[in-house]
């Protein structure tokens, strides 16, 4: 950059002004002079080039402008500091003396001076290293920017919020102090600023600020909420993009999500869906930590939300397509919305998700989605589908991950005791083997309680076949391996489909009588100490004479 643009800022009085000795003393801060005996005509001269680092005589001089308590002066020391700031390398160190410099031309009143000091001052903070954020924020440049926001220039409180934002960003000490400092009101006021730029500078800072729930409370007595609606309702996608990331953050952190955004506000996110690949995403997060909980989800749903999320499950961006399966996930929760995805051919593409390997978190997705639309009503569209036999290629590849195996596995053994589902598996008996041999696995590792009560589950629902059940027996060691879960320390869900499985399998001719024998004695074991009626009732049963 050409340093002779400085100078056009100056009338040509400036030039070579008459200048005052230095001052005795410290003043805003700053450390005694570097060097003694620095004269008046050389100041600008040595101003006049930038150097990175900054040479010993220039931080003399500039140190010497800074204390002049002559505008023009400090004036052009503040340009320097600016002009210097956009010049550093990014991740630079920058010397005490500057930033100190520059915090004490930040403190002053005078606009002219205070346009560059705050640019240098904002472009330091963010392109410099730890130690010049650390040593700034030392020097309270956080109450400085705050003190700021009130100017009544605009590139004044640019400047200022681009610090805070920066330093909201950054660790969570300097969120405390923004906070502590005064921020907050001042934050959301300017999210109605005429200056756009101002705009998108609060909604910057507030975004980083949210990201600690101890602030998400005192951004809500401070009006956050209709800052974020006017940046909703706004046609400005930046403003619109802090908005949305705004309330994921909120959402997840306060008690009751209902009261953050209205309607109208809602209906802009949901309309985002249709708009830029960004916006995409970060509606879709939004809208989905929104529907946790079940008065959103019927909200949201009343937005037409679920015509523009269908074809974002084919979406070409991985990021976005497991951001709408996350937002399915939670709106197939309601149950009024188990009809309305079915119909609207939701299942086909979920199935096709779950067969894909290549983004695991979309598949898992898929595959709780699926595992909310099997109710009793829909399990027959959910088999016609296809869904039994995509789930068994799935659960049958040990090299399925453990998140999305829990899924995969909890819908099977729900579709599991389907007649309709059991004539397919019979129609796969090689796969279903394969599929039953590592449940097997899975009960006998003892590793994940979770992936075993899935397990059962599904060995315990196609057992009501009794071809089926041939190839469970027949293949595996599965009842000997459930006889090692019937204690009593075994959680009491667990236990419980344990003794459902054991009682549908036991009799079967192929077991020996030590397995049987050994088992029964587990039951009566369990019996003596168990306290719940449900538990004591299957031990009556499988304790029973045949």
């Amino acid at each position: 950059m050409d340093w002779r643009w400085v100078f056009q800022w100056i009338p040509c009085a400036w030039v070579f002004p008459s200048l005052q000795p230095p001052q005795k003393g410290r003043e805003h801060g700053l450390a005694a002079p570097l060097l003694d005996g620095a004269d008046d005509e050389n100041v600008l001269h040595a101003l006049g080039e930038i150097k990175v680092p900054l040479t010993k005589e220039q931080l003399q001089q500039l140190h010497y402008a800074t204390r002049s308590h002559q505008t023009e002066l400090m004036t052009v020391a503040a340009q320097f500091l600016a002009h210097y700031a956009d010049v550093l390398p990014m991740n630079s160190p920058v010397t005490v003396e500057a930033l100190e410099c520059a915090l004490a031309l930040m403190d002053l009143d005078t606009i002219e001076v205070l346009i560059p000091a705050s640019s240098a001052v904002s472009v330091m903070s963010s392109n410099g290293d730890d130690n010049v954020r650390e040593n700034l924020a030392k020097r309270s440049v956080i109450r400085l920017a705050v003190r700021l926001l009130r100017s009544p220039s605009n590139p004044v409180v640019v400047n200022a919020l681009a610090i805070l934002t920066t330093y909201a960003g950054a660790a969570d000490k300097y969120k405390t102090s923004i906070v502590r400092d005064g921020a907050l009101n001042p934050l959301c006021e300017l999210a109605f600023n005429e200056d756009t730029r101002i705009q998108k500078g609060a909604g910057g800072a507030i975004l980083n600020l949210s990201h600690i729930d101890t602030h998400c409370e005192q951004l809500l007595i401070c009006g956050v909420r209709e800052s974020l609606h006017h940046f909703l309702v706004s046609a400005d996608p930046h403003l619109q993009f802090y908005a949305a990331a705004t309330l994921s953050n909120l959402s997840i952190q306060v008690e009751d999500p209902s009261g953050l955004v209205n309607d109208e506000g809602l209906q802009c996110l949901v309309n985002l869906l249709k708009s830029s690949e960004r916006l995409i995403q970060q509606s879709c997060i939004a809208l989905r930590n929104l529907a946790s909980q079940s008065t959103m989800q019927y909200r949201i749903t009343n937005c037409e939300v679920l015509e523009p999320l269908y074809p974002l499950l084919r979406h070409h961006d991985p990021n976005i397509q497991t951001a709408a399966l996350s937002l399915l996930h939670n709106l197939s929760i309601l149950e009024e919305n188990e009809a309305k995805v079915i119909n609207m051919g939701y299942v086909p593409e979920l199935t096709l998700v779950v067969r894909q390997w290549q983004i695991p978190e979309g598949q898992r997705h898929a595959a709780a989605t699926l595992r909310n639309l099997a109710t009793p009503e829909h399990i027959s569209t959910l088999v016609t589908s296809g869904v039994v036999e995509v789930l068994v290629g799935v659960v049958g590849n040990a090299k399925t991950l453990q998140p999305v195996l829990h899924e995969v596995t909890a819908v099977l053994a729900v579709l599991s005791r389907d007649p309709e589902a059991q004539s397919r598996l019979l129609m796969q008996l090689p796969a279903v083997s394969n599929m039953m041999q590592l449940l097997a696995h899975y009960i006998r590792a003892r590793q994940d309680l979770k992936l075993v009560f899935y397990s059962l589950g599904v060995i315990g629902g196609v057992s009501s076949n009794g071809t089926l059940r041939d190839v469970i027996v027949q293949n595996t060691d599965i009842v000997s391996q459930i006889t090692h879960y019937i204690t009593p320390d075994t959680p009491s869900d667990l236990i419980k489909v344990v003794l459902w499985t054991t009682d549908l399998l036991y009799a079967h001719p192929t077991i020996n009588g030590g397995v049987k024998n050994e088992m029964l004695a587990s039951v009566t074991h369990l019996k003596a100490h168990a306290s719940d009626h449900d538990v004591i009732g299957a031990c009556d049963d499988l304790l029973a004479p045949s």
